[in-house]
Protein backbone atom coordinates (compact mmCIF):
# COMPACT_ATOMS: atom_id res chain seq x y z
CA UNK A 1 0.00 0.00 0.00
CA UNK A 2 1.42 3.33 -0.97
CA UNK A 3 2.48 5.85 1.65
CA UNK A 4 -0.03 8.67 0.41
CA UNK A 5 -3.06 6.18 0.26
CA UNK A 6 -2.05 4.56 4.12
CA UNK A 7 -2.07 7.96 5.72
CA UNK A 8 -5.35 8.88 3.54
CA UNK A 9 -7.14 5.67 5.12
CA UNK A 10 -5.75 6.03 8.69
CA UNK A 11 -6.99 9.98 8.56
CA UNK A 12 -10.42 9.10 7.35
CA UNK A 13 -10.61 6.06 10.01
CA UNK A 14 -9.35 8.07 12.70
CA UNK A 15 -11.51 10.95 12.48
CA UNK A 16 -14.73 8.56 11.89
CA UNK A 17 -14.42 5.85 14.64
CA UNK A 18 -16.86 5.89 16.79
CA UNK A 19 -18.82 8.61 14.92
CA UNK A 20 -21.54 5.79 14.41
CA UNK A 21 -23.43 4.15 17.08
CA UNK A 22 -23.96 0.54 16.54
CA UNK A 23 -28.07 0.67 15.90
CA UNK A 24 -29.45 -1.78 17.70
CA UNK A 25 -31.91 -4.68 15.65
CA UNK A 26 -35.48 -3.35 15.96
CA UNK A 27 -37.16 -5.86 17.96
CA UNK A 28 -40.58 -7.23 15.33
CA UNK A 29 -39.56 -4.72 13.10
CA UNK A 30 -40.40 -5.26 9.46
CA UNK A 31 -36.59 -4.68 8.41
CA UNK A 32 -33.63 -5.11 10.21
CA UNK A 33 -31.53 -1.87 10.58
CA UNK A 34 -28.28 -1.51 9.87
CA UNK A 35 -26.16 1.44 9.02
CA UNK A 36 -24.74 -0.81 5.84
CA UNK A 37 -25.21 -3.78 3.65
CA UNK A 38 -22.16 -5.21 1.94
CA UNK A 39 -23.58 -7.88 -0.82
CA UNK A 40 -21.09 -10.37 -1.79
CA UNK A 41 -18.39 -12.22 0.42
CA UNK A 42 -15.67 -12.11 -1.97
CA UNK A 43 -12.58 -10.45 -1.08
CA UNK A 44 -14.01 -6.89 -1.90
CA UNK A 45 -16.95 -7.51 0.25
CA UNK A 46 -15.10 -8.71 3.01
CA UNK A 47 -12.26 -6.06 2.83
CA UNK A 48 -14.96 -3.32 2.95
CA UNK A 49 -16.82 -5.01 6.09
CA UNK A 50 -13.52 -4.98 7.86
CA UNK A 51 -12.81 -1.53 6.80
CA UNK A 52 -16.34 -0.46 8.12
CA UNK A 53 -16.26 -2.52 11.14
CA UNK A 54 -12.90 -0.91 11.98
CA UNK A 55 -14.58 2.40 11.87
CA UNK A 56 -17.52 1.69 14.33
CA UNK A 57 -19.82 0.87 11.52
CA UNK A 58 -22.84 -1.30 12.23
CA UNK A 59 -22.38 -3.07 8.70
CA UNK A 60 -23.97 -6.71 7.63
CA UNK A 61 -22.23 -8.99 4.74
CA UNK A 62 -25.02 -10.83 3.09
CA UNK A 63 -23.21 -13.67 0.50
CA UNK A 64 -25.73 -15.46 -1.65
CA UNK A 65 -23.82 -19.20 -1.16
CA UNK A 66 -22.79 -20.85 1.90
CA UNK A 67 -19.15 -20.14 1.48
CA UNK A 68 -16.52 -17.16 1.63
CA UNK A 69 -14.16 -16.08 -1.20
CA UNK A 70 -15.90 -15.78 -4.36
CA UNK A 71 -13.25 -16.80 -6.85
CA UNK A 72 -10.57 -17.74 -3.70
CA UNK A 73 -12.25 -21.22 -3.93
CA UNK A 74 -9.97 -24.54 -2.50
CA UNK A 75 -11.56 -27.91 -2.79
CA UNK A 76 -10.34 -30.74 -0.64
CA UNK A 77 -10.01 -33.92 -2.79
CA UNK A 78 -8.05 -37.57 -1.58
CA UNK A 79 -5.03 -35.75 -3.40
CA UNK A 80 -5.13 -32.55 -1.27
CA UNK A 81 -6.02 -29.58 -1.70
CA UNK A 82 -6.64 -28.22 -5.64
CA UNK A 83 -7.08 -24.69 -6.18
CA UNK A 84 -9.76 -23.39 -8.65
CA UNK A 85 -9.27 -19.94 -8.47
CA UNK A 86 -6.48 -18.02 -6.55
CA UNK A 87 -3.54 -19.66 -5.97
CA UNK A 88 -0.71 -17.40 -4.94
CA UNK A 89 0.30 -14.33 -3.18
CA UNK A 90 2.12 -11.98 -5.35
CA UNK A 91 4.81 -10.08 -3.83
CA UNK A 92 2.84 -6.61 -4.15
CA UNK A 93 -0.12 -7.99 -2.41
CA UNK A 94 0.38 -5.80 0.45
CA UNK A 95 -3.63 -5.32 2.18
CA UNK A 96 -3.80 -9.02 1.18
CA UNK A 97 -0.10 -9.54 3.29
CA UNK A 98 -1.33 -6.86 6.10
CA UNK A 99 -5.17 -8.71 6.40
CA UNK A 100 -3.45 -12.35 6.99
CA UNK A 101 -0.63 -10.54 9.64
CA UNK A 102 -3.65 -9.16 11.74
CA UNK A 103 -5.31 -12.28 11.20
CA UNK A 104 -2.40 -14.50 12.73
CA UNK A 105 -2.75 -16.17 9.36
CA UNK A 106 1.22 -17.23 8.35
CA UNK A 107 2.16 -16.72 4.88
CA UNK A 108 4.95 -19.40 3.39
CA UNK A 109 7.06 -18.82 0.77
CA UNK A 110 6.70 -20.22 -2.90
CA UNK A 111 4.01 -19.80 -6.20
CA UNK A 112 1.62 -22.06 -7.45
CA UNK A 113 4.15 -23.92 -10.04
CA UNK A 114 3.11 -26.08 -13.09
CA UNK A 115 6.26 -27.99 -15.50
CA UNK A 116 7.70 -26.82 -18.31
CA UNK A 117 5.37 -26.87 -21.22
CA UNK A 118 5.40 -28.62 -24.60
CA UNK A 119 3.25 -27.61 -27.45
CA UNK A 120 0.40 -28.75 -29.45
CA UNK A 121 -0.17 -26.84 -32.49
CA UNK A 122 -3.00 -28.64 -35.02
CA UNK A 123 -2.32 -31.75 -33.02
CA UNK A 124 1.26 -31.95 -33.72
CA UNK A 125 3.23 -32.86 -30.56
CA UNK A 126 6.57 -30.03 -30.08
CA UNK A 127 8.94 -30.20 -27.31
CA UNK A 128 10.12 -26.58 -26.58
CA UNK A 129 13.64 -27.40 -27.85
CA UNK A 130 12.05 -28.14 -30.91
CA UNK A 131 9.82 -25.89 -31.88
CA UNK A 132 11.62 -22.77 -33.72
CA UNK A 133 12.70 -25.60 -36.13
CA UNK A 134 9.22 -27.66 -36.46
CA UNK A 135 7.06 -27.28 -39.36
CA UNK A 136 4.41 -26.98 -36.63
CA UNK A 137 6.00 -23.05 -36.34
CA UNK A 138 3.89 -21.02 -38.97
CA UNK A 139 5.41 -18.09 -37.45
CA UNK A 140 7.71 -15.49 -39.65
CA UNK A 141 10.78 -13.36 -38.60
CA UNK A 142 11.67 -12.56 -34.89
CA UNK A 143 8.14 -14.65 -34.01
CA UNK A 144 9.60 -18.41 -34.53
CA UNK A 145 11.78 -18.09 -31.80
CA UNK A 146 9.23 -16.93 -29.21
CA UNK A 147 7.02 -20.28 -27.70
CA UNK A 148 3.91 -19.84 -28.57
CA UNK A 149 2.09 -19.07 -24.93
CA UNK A 150 4.72 -15.97 -24.84
CA UNK A 151 3.92 -14.32 -28.12
CA UNK A 152 0.74 -12.23 -25.98
CA UNK A 153 4.16 -11.07 -24.29
CA UNK A 154 6.02 -9.97 -27.35
CA UNK A 155 3.37 -8.04 -28.86
CA UNK A 156 1.52 -6.50 -25.15
CA UNK A 157 3.39 -6.45 -22.58
CA UNK A 158 6.84 -6.12 -24.18
CA UNK A 159 5.15 -3.06 -26.10
CA UNK A 160 2.73 -1.22 -23.18
CA UNK A 161 3.32 2.47 -23.39
CA UNK A 162 2.59 2.87 -19.83
CA UNK A 163 5.03 3.39 -17.38
CA UNK A 164 3.22 4.17 -14.14
CA UNK A 165 0.54 1.60 -12.84
CA UNK A 166 -2.23 4.69 -13.04
CA UNK A 167 -1.44 5.18 -16.92
CA UNK A 168 -4.71 3.43 -18.07
CA UNK A 169 -6.53 5.83 -16.40
CA UNK A 170 -4.86 9.06 -17.94
CA UNK A 171 -6.81 10.72 -20.89
CA UNK A 172 -4.78 9.97 -23.77
CA UNK A 173 -4.62 6.25 -23.17
CA UNK A 174 -7.95 5.96 -24.57
CA UNK A 175 -6.79 5.89 -27.91
CA UNK A 176 -5.65 1.90 -27.04
CA UNK A 177 -8.87 1.54 -26.22
CA UNK A 178 -9.31 -1.20 -29.41
CA UNK A 179 -9.77 -4.56 -30.24
CA UNK A 180 -6.50 -6.76 -29.38
CA UNK A 181 -6.87 -7.77 -33.14
CA UNK A 182 -6.20 -4.23 -34.25
CA UNK A 183 -3.04 -3.88 -31.60
CA UNK A 184 -1.74 -7.30 -33.25
CA UNK A 185 -2.15 -5.80 -36.89
CA UNK A 186 -0.89 -2.74 -35.82
CA UNK A 187 2.42 -3.86 -34.34
CA UNK A 188 3.13 -6.38 -37.43
CA UNK A 189 1.66 -9.66 -35.90
CA UNK A 190 1.42 -12.16 -38.34
CA UNK A 191 -1.66 -14.02 -39.24
CA UNK A 192 0.06 -16.78 -37.27
CA UNK A 193 0.73 -15.12 -34.02
CA UNK A 194 -3.19 -13.73 -34.01
CA UNK A 195 -4.24 -17.05 -34.61
CA UNK A 196 -2.49 -18.29 -31.79
CA UNK A 197 -2.99 -15.61 -29.40
CA UNK A 198 -6.42 -15.80 -29.96
CA UNK A 199 -6.73 -19.36 -28.89
CA UNK A 200 -5.22 -18.75 -25.36
CA UNK A 201 -7.80 -15.63 -24.31
CA UNK A 202 -9.45 -16.11 -21.19
CA UNK A 203 -11.35 -12.93 -22.94
CA UNK A 204 -13.87 -12.74 -25.36
CA UNK A 205 -11.03 -13.82 -28.48
CA UNK A 206 -9.09 -11.12 -30.16
CA UNK A 207 -12.07 -9.42 -31.92
CA UNK A 208 -13.62 -8.61 -28.39
CA UNK A 209 -11.64 -7.89 -25.75
CA UNK A 210 -10.11 -4.09 -25.55
CA UNK A 211 -6.08 -3.79 -25.15
CA UNK A 212 -6.66 -1.29 -23.22
CA UNK A 213 -7.73 -3.06 -20.08
CA UNK A 214 -5.17 -6.05 -21.15
CA UNK A 215 -2.19 -3.14 -20.90
CA UNK A 216 -3.15 -2.10 -17.47
CA UNK A 217 -3.11 -5.64 -16.32
CA UNK A 218 0.33 -6.33 -17.95
CA UNK A 219 1.59 -2.99 -17.14
CA UNK A 220 1.42 -3.65 -13.45
CA UNK A 221 2.42 -7.14 -13.59
CA UNK A 222 5.77 -5.78 -15.41
CA UNK A 223 6.45 -2.90 -13.33
CA UNK A 224 6.55 -5.47 -10.31
CA UNK A 225 8.96 -7.44 -12.61
CA UNK A 226 11.36 -5.05 -12.70
CA UNK A 227 11.29 -4.38 -9.35
CA UNK A 228 11.95 -8.15 -8.79
CA UNK A 229 15.04 -7.89 -11.21
CA UNK A 230 16.51 -5.21 -9.40
CA UNK A 231 17.00 -7.32 -6.21
CA UNK A 232 20.33 -8.50 -5.29
CA UNK A 233 21.07 -12.63 -7.25
CA UNK A 234 18.01 -11.89 -9.56
CA UNK A 235 20.53 -11.89 -12.34
CA UNK A 236 21.03 -15.56 -11.96
CA UNK A 237 17.04 -16.37 -12.04
CA UNK A 238 14.90 -16.20 -14.93
CA UNK A 239 11.59 -14.01 -14.18
CA UNK A 240 9.52 -16.97 -13.36
CA UNK A 241 11.13 -18.25 -10.91
CA UNK A 242 12.10 -14.72 -9.29
CA UNK A 243 8.36 -14.42 -9.44
CA UNK A 244 8.11 -17.69 -7.64
CA UNK A 245 10.42 -16.69 -5.11
CA UNK A 246 8.79 -13.36 -3.79
CA UNK A 247 5.35 -14.94 -3.80
CA UNK A 248 3.36 -16.79 -0.95
CA UNK A 249 0.48 -18.75 -0.75
CA UNK A 250 -1.40 -20.32 2.77
CA UNK A 251 -0.52 -23.65 3.56
CA UNK A 252 -3.93 -25.49 3.62
CA UNK A 253 -5.29 -23.59 0.89
CA UNK A 254 -6.19 -20.28 -0.24
CA UNK A 255 -9.60 -20.51 0.98
CA UNK A 256 -8.22 -19.51 4.54
CA UNK A 257 -7.79 -16.20 4.08
CA UNK A 258 -11.74 -15.50 3.02
CA UNK A 259 -12.34 -17.70 5.67
CA UNK A 260 -10.54 -15.53 8.75
CA UNK A 261 -11.81 -12.75 7.17
CA UNK A 262 -15.64 -14.15 7.35
CA UNK A 263 -14.59 -15.62 10.84
CA UNK A 264 -13.28 -12.45 12.18
CA UNK A 265 -16.62 -10.71 11.78
CA UNK A 266 -18.73 -13.14 13.49
CA UNK A 267 -22.48 -12.72 13.22
CA UNK A 268 -22.05 -9.64 10.84
CA UNK A 269 -21.67 -11.95 7.84
CA UNK A 270 -24.45 -14.44 6.71
CA UNK A 271 -24.57 -16.51 4.34
CA UNK A 272 -27.59 -18.20 1.62
CA UNK A 273 -28.96 -14.57 1.35
CA UNK A 274 -29.18 -14.13 -2.45
CA UNK A 275 -30.08 -10.58 -2.63
CA UNK A 276 -33.12 -9.67 -5.06
CA UNK A 277 -34.01 -5.82 -4.65
CA UNK A 278 -32.23 -2.84 -3.75
CA UNK A 279 -34.58 0.21 -3.34
CA UNK A 280 -33.29 3.58 -2.52
CA UNK A 281 -35.49 6.23 -1.36
CA UNK A 282 -34.62 9.62 -0.04
CA UNK A 283 -33.76 8.57 4.20
CA UNK A 284 -32.47 4.92 3.29
CA UNK A 285 -32.51 2.09 1.01
CA UNK A 286 -34.38 -1.39 1.47
CA UNK A 287 -32.43 -4.64 0.86
CA UNK A 288 -34.51 -7.54 0.00
CA UNK A 289 -33.34 -11.13 -0.15
CA UNK A 290 -35.10 -14.30 -2.12
CA UNK A 291 -36.08 -15.76 1.42
CA UNK A 292 -37.43 -12.87 2.15
CA UNK A 293 -35.95 -11.02 4.68
CA UNK A 294 -35.09 -7.20 4.83
CA UNK A 295 -32.85 -4.79 5.52
CA UNK A 296 -32.89 -1.13 5.81
CA UNK A 297 -29.50 0.78 5.50
CA UNK A 298 -28.00 4.35 5.11
CA UNK A 299 -25.85 2.55 1.91
CA UNK A 300 -25.26 -0.56 0.67
CA UNK A 301 -22.06 -1.77 -1.75
CA UNK A 302 -22.33 -4.19 -4.63
CA UNK A 303 -19.53 -6.31 -4.16
CA UNK A 304 -20.45 -9.13 -6.42
CA UNK A 305 -19.90 -9.38 -10.53
CA UNK A 306 -22.13 -7.44 -12.73
CA UNK A 307 -23.36 -11.38 -14.13
CA UNK A 308 -24.79 -11.49 -10.95
CA UNK A 309 -25.79 -7.99 -10.05
CA UNK A 310 -27.91 -7.85 -13.35
CA UNK A 311 -30.40 -10.50 -11.58
CA UNK A 312 -30.73 -7.96 -8.85
CA UNK A 313 -33.92 -5.43 -9.28
CA UNK A 314 -32.44 -2.16 -8.59
CA UNK A 315 -34.98 1.09 -8.16
CA UNK A 316 -33.71 3.64 -9.06
CA UNK A 317 -31.98 1.86 -11.73
CA UNK A 318 -28.57 3.06 -12.90
CA UNK A 319 -28.64 5.24 -15.71
CA UNK A 320 -27.23 5.74 -19.28
CA UNK A 321 -23.36 4.31 -19.14
CA UNK A 322 -23.59 3.25 -15.85
CA UNK A 323 -26.59 1.09 -16.51
CA UNK A 324 -24.79 -0.30 -20.04
CA UNK A 325 -22.31 -0.92 -18.38
CA UNK A 326 -23.72 -3.42 -15.64
CA UNK A 327 -25.63 -5.44 -18.31
CA UNK A 328 -23.11 -5.80 -21.05
CA UNK A 329 -19.59 -5.77 -19.77
CA UNK A 330 -18.35 -9.32 -20.94
CA UNK A 331 -16.79 -11.65 -18.76
CA UNK A 332 -14.11 -15.04 -19.41
CA UNK A 333 -14.94 -18.32 -19.73
CA UNK A 334 -12.86 -21.09 -18.19
CA UNK A 335 -13.98 -24.67 -17.41
CA UNK A 336 -11.37 -27.30 -15.59
CA UNK A 337 -10.56 -31.16 -15.27
CA UNK A 338 -8.05 -32.07 -12.84
CA UNK A 339 -6.56 -35.27 -13.12
CA UNK A 340 -4.61 -38.26 -11.41
CA UNK A 341 -1.14 -39.51 -12.12
CA UNK A 342 -1.35 -43.31 -12.24
CA UNK A 343 1.41 -45.30 -12.80
CA UNK A 344 4.55 -43.95 -14.16
CA UNK A 345 4.29 -40.41 -15.23
CA UNK A 346 3.21 -40.01 -19.13
CA UNK A 347 6.58 -37.00 -19.20
CA UNK A 348 9.09 -40.51 -17.94
CA UNK A 349 7.68 -42.38 -20.85
CA UNK A 350 8.17 -39.83 -23.59
CA UNK A 351 10.35 -37.26 -22.76
CA UNK A 352 8.53 -34.29 -23.31
CA UNK A 353 7.82 -31.62 -20.81
CA UNK A 354 4.82 -32.64 -19.06
CA UNK A 355 2.51 -29.26 -19.47
CA UNK A 356 1.08 -28.84 -22.70
CA UNK A 357 -0.11 -25.67 -24.37
CA UNK A 358 -2.72 -26.47 -27.49
CA UNK A 359 -4.58 -24.60 -29.86
CA UNK A 360 -7.32 -27.38 -29.28
CA UNK A 361 -9.99 -27.80 -27.17
CA UNK A 362 -8.07 -28.09 -24.53
CA UNK A 363 -6.24 -24.69 -24.17
CA UNK A 364 -4.02 -25.42 -20.69
CA UNK A 365 -3.03 -29.02 -19.58
CA UNK A 366 -0.87 -28.41 -16.49
CA UNK A 367 1.37 -30.88 -14.44
CA UNK A 368 1.47 -29.71 -11.32
CA UNK A 369 4.12 -28.98 -9.14
CA UNK A 370 3.12 -29.21 -5.21
CA UNK A 371 5.12 -26.80 -2.54
CA UNK A 372 6.40 -30.01 -1.33
CA UNK A 373 7.53 -30.97 -5.24
CA UNK A 374 4.91 -33.94 -5.13
CA UNK A 375 3.76 -34.31 -9.09
CA UNK A 376 0.77 -36.19 -8.94
CA UNK A 377 -2.01 -33.79 -10.09
CA UNK A 378 -2.72 -32.50 -13.58
CA UNK A 379 -4.79 -29.44 -14.93
CA UNK A 380 -6.74 -29.25 -17.53
CA UNK A 381 -8.27 -26.20 -18.65
CA UNK A 382 -10.47 -25.00 -21.77
CA UNK A 383 -10.72 -21.44 -22.03
CA UNK A 384 -13.05 -18.85 -24.10
CA UNK A 385 -14.65 -20.23 -26.11
CA UNK A 386 -13.47 -23.80 -25.78
CA UNK A 387 -15.10 -23.33 -22.36
CA UNK A 388 -18.24 -23.21 -24.37
CA UNK A 389 -17.93 -25.98 -25.84
CA UNK A 390 -16.74 -28.15 -22.67
CA UNK A 391 -19.67 -26.51 -20.72
CA UNK A 392 -22.27 -27.38 -22.87
CA UNK A 393 -21.58 -31.45 -22.53
CA UNK A 394 -22.93 -33.38 -19.87
CA UNK A 395 -20.44 -32.91 -16.81
CA UNK A 396 -20.10 -36.52 -15.92
CA UNK A 397 -18.67 -36.23 -20.17
CA UNK A 398 -15.94 -33.73 -19.64
CA UNK A 399 -13.41 -35.68 -18.02
CA UNK A 400 -13.56 -38.54 -20.57
CA UNK A 401 -13.47 -35.80 -23.43
CA UNK A 402 -10.33 -34.72 -21.80
CA UNK A 403 -9.03 -37.98 -21.22
CA UNK A 404 -9.77 -38.69 -25.06
CA UNK A 405 -8.37 -35.75 -25.82
CA UNK A 406 -5.15 -35.87 -24.53
CA UNK A 407 -4.39 -39.82 -25.88
CA UNK A 408 -4.89 -38.43 -29.14
CA UNK A 409 -2.15 -35.90 -29.11
CA UNK A 410 0.08 -37.38 -26.39
CA UNK A 411 0.04 -41.28 -26.59
CA UNK A 412 2.13 -41.76 -23.56
CA UNK A 413 -1.34 -40.30 -21.19
CA UNK A 414 -3.44 -42.81 -22.07
CA UNK A 415 -4.31 -45.39 -19.17
CA UNK A 416 -1.91 -42.94 -16.80
CA UNK A 417 -4.36 -40.71 -15.68
CA UNK A 418 -8.16 -40.65 -14.08
CA UNK A 419 -10.67 -37.81 -13.53
CA UNK A 420 -10.24 -36.10 -9.96
CA UNK A 421 -12.73 -33.68 -10.45
CA UNK A 422 -14.58 -30.68 -12.88
CA UNK A 423 -15.52 -27.63 -12.62
CA UNK A 424 -17.12 -24.42 -14.66
CA UNK A 425 -16.88 -20.84 -13.32
CA UNK A 426 -19.74 -19.94 -15.72
CA UNK A 427 -21.93 -22.36 -13.66
CA UNK A 428 -21.07 -21.46 -10.31
CA UNK A 429 -24.97 -19.25 -10.12
CA UNK A 430 -23.39 -16.32 -8.13
CA UNK A 431 -20.27 -16.19 -10.51
CA UNK A 432 -21.01 -16.71 -13.76
CA UNK A 433 -17.42 -16.46 -15.05
CA UNK A 434 -13.55 -16.42 -14.36
CA UNK A 435 -13.40 -12.91 -14.96
CA UNK A 436 -14.52 -9.79 -15.83
CA UNK A 437 -13.31 -8.14 -19.18
CA UNK A 438 -13.85 -4.84 -21.49
CA UNK A 439 -14.75 -5.41 -24.93
CA UNK A 440 -13.32 -2.85 -27.53
CA UNK A 441 -14.37 0.96 -26.54
CA UNK A 442 -15.72 -0.03 -23.31
CA UNK A 443 -12.55 0.70 -21.59
CA UNK A 444 -12.19 4.39 -21.10
CA UNK A 445 -16.34 4.40 -21.51
CA UNK A 446 -16.76 2.93 -18.27
CA UNK A 447 -13.89 2.58 -16.74
CA UNK A 448 -14.86 5.29 -14.56
CA UNK A 449 -18.49 5.36 -14.68
CA UNK A 450 -18.81 1.73 -12.69
CA UNK A 451 -16.89 2.88 -9.84
CA UNK A 452 -19.41 6.14 -9.36
CA UNK A 453 -21.80 5.78 -6.45
CA UNK A 454 -25.21 5.54 -7.97
CA UNK A 455 -27.44 6.94 -5.52
CA UNK A 456 -26.89 5.41 -2.01
CA UNK A 457 -25.75 2.05 -3.57
CA UNK A 458 -21.90 1.90 -3.94
CA UNK A 459 -19.75 -0.40 -6.22
CA UNK A 460 -16.56 -2.63 -5.26
CA UNK A 461 -15.03 -6.52 -7.05
CA UNK A 462 -12.27 -7.10 -8.96
CA UNK A 463 -14.20 -5.60 -11.99
CA UNK A 464 -13.82 -2.32 -10.50
CA UNK A 465 -10.18 -2.09 -10.07
CA UNK A 466 -7.65 1.17 -10.59
CA UNK A 467 -4.60 0.32 -10.08
CA UNK A 468 -3.84 -3.66 -9.04
CA UNK A 469 -4.72 -6.99 -10.11
CA UNK A 470 -5.54 -10.12 -8.83
CA UNK A 471 -6.56 -10.44 -4.86
CA UNK A 472 -4.89 -7.26 -4.46
CA UNK A 473 -7.51 -5.56 -6.73
CA UNK A 474 -10.33 -6.93 -4.67
CA UNK A 475 -9.02 -5.50 -1.69
CA UNK A 476 -8.51 -1.75 -2.74
CA UNK A 477 -12.03 -1.67 -4.56
CA UNK A 478 -13.35 -3.32 -1.10
CA UNK A 479 -11.41 0.03 0.39
CA UNK A 480 -12.25 2.68 -1.86
CA UNK A 481 -16.07 2.03 -1.45
CA UNK A 482 -15.79 1.86 2.26
CA UNK A 483 -14.13 4.78 2.20
CA UNK A 484 -16.94 6.41 0.19
CA UNK A 485 -19.22 4.87 2.38
CA UNK A 486 -17.31 7.04 5.85
CA UNK A 487 -17.32 9.69 4.26
CA UNK A 488 -20.84 9.87 3.29
CA UNK A 489 -21.92 8.76 6.64
CA UNK A 490 -20.06 11.50 8.18
CA UNK A 491 -21.77 14.22 5.93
Amino acid sequence: MKGAELHRRQFVLGSLAGAFSLTARGAGAAAEQRDVVIIGAGLAGLYATRVLREAGVNALLLEASHRPGGRVHTVETSDGQIEMGASQVGPGYARVRDVARKLELPLEPGAHLYAPYSFVVDNRLVSAEDWPASPANQLRGAERERLPHTLRAMYLEERNPFSTIDGWLQPEAAKHDISLFEWLRREGASDEAIRLIDTGLVDPGVLGVSTLTLLQESGRSMLEMKELLQQPGSENMDVYQLFAKASSHFGGGMRRLPCAMAESLGDNVRFGMPVKAIDMDASGVDVRCAGGQRFRAKAVISAVPFTTLRSVKINPAPPGEQGMAIHTMPYGRQSQVWLRVKGTPYWESDGIDASMWTNGPITLIRQEIGYDGSRELVSALAIGKHATRLDNMPASDRGQFVLDFLAKIRPSTAGRLEVVLTQSWQEEPYVAGVRHSYAPGQAARFRDVIVAPHDRLHFAGEHTRRLEVGMESAMESGERAALEVLLRLAG
